[in-house]
């Protein structure tokens, strides 16, 4: 196969199970697929051959999966780490994620369609991880090279609008058909690349929201949105709770984001025709609600950003919203705060609020569009400060 396509190597003392895992990937992929029978067969191979994803048994003679991850990982610390346990070895496995970077666990009898769903995404993750490297060397070299600043210059200009392009189609082309709802959104970056997110997927009969803002704006930032939506996706839909989404995604940004890197966000779940939205926040600004009978209400919930600890981190909490027709759920980044006037007065202390209360009862479309241009005039037409991201929630 080519030097591209994706190594998998399986590692298991059982034939059965070998031949079960070998049969998952040569049936339904087009990886190039490896086995071992033991521990000392899995080091020989990783010595001398690139591999990108290694599933390994738990039990095992010679050494246990965790002791072999390890020493995988001193080997080849760019190859993702999966790791098979029986339901008595889980505490073992789950002690194994720091310990040995394990990108997941799985419990026997595995899902094949689960599986396959966490290599996918897992693979391109890793990918995602070696472009963000690449690109960041890249810049730090154009910063030397003074003598060629001119046409790195252009050439980097060309690239952005092209990176630009990738990143809008990264955003969701439309929002999913939810009985009882109707969804809006303004995305305005401050420059050609931006920081801010979100995506939306359906779920059961419902659907799950993020909204985010990555710290910054560029091509650091906007290439962590594309991480940002790999961890969100593969994360959400197989995670039924607000909280526990935002925890698990805390653990996966924290160790793929480059050092310093974070993401405010916050995640709404939504079921179709129902008035209760659950809502968890990750120190993305307060939503609103604005209520059909002109009041606004502030839905003050804090949180600490993902990827920014990876441990330690204070529980997050959920909020349940209750959104009856006619409502709108107003939820940003704090772009369209961070709008200075010329007296220097932010957006977000003088006129945010009163806009907002100025502005209930209307459709969310026309909120959040009205908010932005009149943000704009605050900040009397200048260039933004900063990305603007703005969703609304309207309750049908």
């Amino acid at each position: 196969m080519g030097e591209n396509t994706p190594s998998i190597l399986l590692v298991d003392d059982e034939e059965m199970v070998l031949s079960s895992l070998r049969g998952v990937f040569t049936l339904q992929t087009d990886y190039d697929v490896h086995e071992a029978a033991t521990p000392k067969e899995a080091l020989s191979h990783v010595a001398r051959a690139r591999v990108d994803v290694v599933i390994s048994d738990f039990l095992m003679p010679e050494m246990n999966g965790i002791e072999l991850l390890k020493e995988i990982k001193r080997l080849q610390p760019e190859a993702i780490r999966l790791l098979l346990t029986g339901y008595a070895d889980k505490e073992n496995a789950i002690k194994a994620i720091n310990e040995v970077g394990l990108y997941h666990y799985l419990e026997k009898p595995w899902d094949n369609e689960a599986l396959l769903n966490i290599v996918r995404n897992a693979l391109s993750e890793k990918g995602l991880r070696r472009q963000l490297t690449t690109k960041v060397r890249e810049l730090d070299q154009l910063l030397r090279q003074h003598g060629e600043l001119e046409a790195k210059h252009r050439s980097i200009e060309r690239e952005l609008e092209m990176a630009a392009r990738i990143q809008r189609s990264l955003l969701p082309k439309r929002f999913p058909e939810l009985s009882g709802f109707r969804f809006a959104n303004l995305y305005e970056p401050c420059e050609a690349l931006g920081g801010d997110f979100f995506d939306v997927i359906a779920k059961d009969d419902g659907a799950v929201l993020l909204v985010s803002d990555v710290i910054g704006h560029g091509v650091q930032a906007a290439l962590s949105t594309m991480l940002l939506k790999g961890v969100f996706q593969e994360s959400a839909a197989r995670i039924d709770e607000p909280t526990e989404l935002l925890a698990e995604m805390n653990r996966r940004l924290h160790a793929v984001l480059p050092s310093g890197m974070y993401a405010a966000a916050g995640v709404f779940y939504l079921s179709s025709g129902s008035d209760h939205i659950y809502y968890a926040n990750a120190g993305l600004p307060f939503p609103y609600v604005l209520r059909k009978e002109k009041r606004l209400d502030e839905i003050v919930l804090p949180g600490t950003p993902l990827g920014l600890f990876a441990v330690d981190v204070p529980p997050y909490e959920s909020r349940e919203i209750v959104a009856r027709s006619g409502d709108v759920v107003v939820v940003g980044s704090d772009g369209i705060g961070s709008v200075i006037a010329d007296d220097g007065a932010m957006f977000e202390d003088e006129e945010l609020r009163k806009t907002l209360e100025e502005l209930a009862g209307r459709d969310g479309g026309t909120i959040i569009e009205e908010t932005f241009k009149r943000a704009l005039a605050f900040g009397n037409n200048k260039p933004l400060p900063d990305d603007v991201l703005l969703v609304a929630m309207t309750r049908t």
